[in-house]
C-alpha cells in the first residue's frame, strides 16, 4: 500500500500529494487534467434569435483641464477628512462638472 516504487511503474496512475504533502498530481490523465485549465465555449447555432451588440467605444474630445478638475473634486470629496476640503470639493465638482 502506497509503495513508491511500484505505484511509479504503473504509468497511468496517478500520483503525488496535495498540499504539503507533495508537489501535485502528475502521470496519467489525473496529472494532466492538474496541467490544464478548463475553459467554456460557447457556439450559438441560431445567431439570429438572440442577437447582442456591442456598442462602440466612447471617442469624444475630453477637455484636460476640466476632466482633471472634476476628478480631483471626487478624490478629495472622497478620502478628505477635513469639512473644508470637503465643501471645496463640491464647489469643485460643481465648477468643472
Amino acid at each position: 500500500v502506497n509503495d513508491f516504487g511500484s505505484n511509479y511503474l504503473v504509468q497511468a496512475l496517478p500520483f503525488g500529494g496535495v498540499k504539503d504533502s507533495g508537489f501535485g498530481r502528475f502521470a496519467g490523465p489525473e496529472g494532466l487534467k492538474a496541467l490544464c485549465l478548463e475553459r467554456s465555449i460557447l457556439i450559438d447555432t441560431f445567431p439570429a434569435l438572440a442577437q447582442t451588440t456591442i456598442p462602440p467605444p466612447l471617442d469624444y474630445p475630453i477637455d484636460p483641464v476640466r476632466g482633471m478638475g472634476f476628478a480631483q473634486g471626487i478624490i478629495h470629496l472622497m478620502y478628505n477628512d477635513e469639512i473644508g476640503g470637503k465643501i471645496k470639493a463640491i464647489v469643485d465638482l460643481i465648477r468643472y462638472g
